[in-house]
């Protein structure tokens, strides 16, 4: 398996495709393999694209064991790019992903070309926090068990979409359950989060070319926190997906690949 060492963490990855690169940044507890095989081919159909699992997740090795931060999460994605001799990237953040995105983008602003925002949030006092019961849901998600697909499904997307597509989803959970995420470190991510100071007064100056996604349902990080991105970012453009929910990816994966598509090759 392809591994960068990069001091704190030795950090697992993928490379598809060729062309301009495109650096993919899951959210919390997620890892590589939560794209998607047909979400990745169809990106990497035009573009190197790069999937990695986050630091503390799944194949990637964590040494130690203190606390750490979105900001050295950002960093992770930087020393991957070094890793890999890579000047310049697209950058491609959901949830936890898309925090970490935007750190990227303030901290190493050199490194971005384009940067996209998938349900996620400035986070600070500005933010709109998720409905009480996904609050919940997300802790008792540590470790994400077999017994939590429920709580992972009603997380992710509407009540009539798992209603519709429970079968498809069951096995798509059982996939994505291959390489688990020890319940210690989903406690450590999920404390870089909570921890994590925001963006909100910073957003300005993010200037790269920013498109900004974000389902309508969400009920674990609002849509109006894409709204807030897009106020607040100069030259972001935002595209909201009816009726969907925090995993968008999945559930209008077709209008999502057109939005990235035609915003990376524009």
């Amino acid at each position: 398996m392809p591994r960068a060492d990069l001091g704190a963490v030795d950090l697992y990855y993928e490379v598809h495709g060729e062309g301009q690169p495109l650096i993919l940044i899951m959210g919390l507890g997620g890892n590589a393999d939560w794209w998607g095989d047909g979400f990745v081919r169809r990106l990497a159909a035009k573009r190197q694209v790069i999937a990695f699992d986050n630091r503390g997740a799944a194949r990637t090795a964590l040494r130690g064991d203190e606390h750490f931060t979105l900001a050295e999460m950002a960093g992770d994605v930087v020393g991957l790019m070094r890793h890999l001799d890579i000047a310049v990237a697209d950058v491609f953040g959901v949830s936890m992903g898309g925090m970490i995105a935007q750190e990227v983008a303030l901290n190493h602003p050199g490194h971005v070309r384009k940067l996209i925002l998938g349900c996620t949030t400035c986070g600070g006092k500005e933010q709109t926090p998720p409905t009480a019961e996904a609050a919940s849901m997300l802790v008792e998600q540590a470790g994400a068990a077999q017994g939590q697909m429920q709580n992972h499904l009603r997380l992710l997307f509407p009540d009539a979409f798992i209603a519709a597509n429970l079968p498809l989803l069951e096995n798509s959970f059982r996939a994505l359950m291959r390489h688990p995420m020890p319940r210690d470190n989903y406690l450590r991510q999920l404390h870089a989060i909570k921890t994590w100071p925001g963006t909100y007064s910073r957003l300005p100056s993010i200037t790269h070319e920013t498109l900004v996604l974000h389902g309508t349902d969400d009920i674990l990080i609002p849509v109006e926190n894409g709204r807030t991105l897009h106020r607040r970012l100069p030259n972001s453009t935002l595209c909201e997906y009816s009726g969907a929910g925090h995993g968008f990816t999945l559930q209008a994966a077709s209008d999502v690949l057109r939005d990235v598509e035609s915003f990376l090759d524009a």
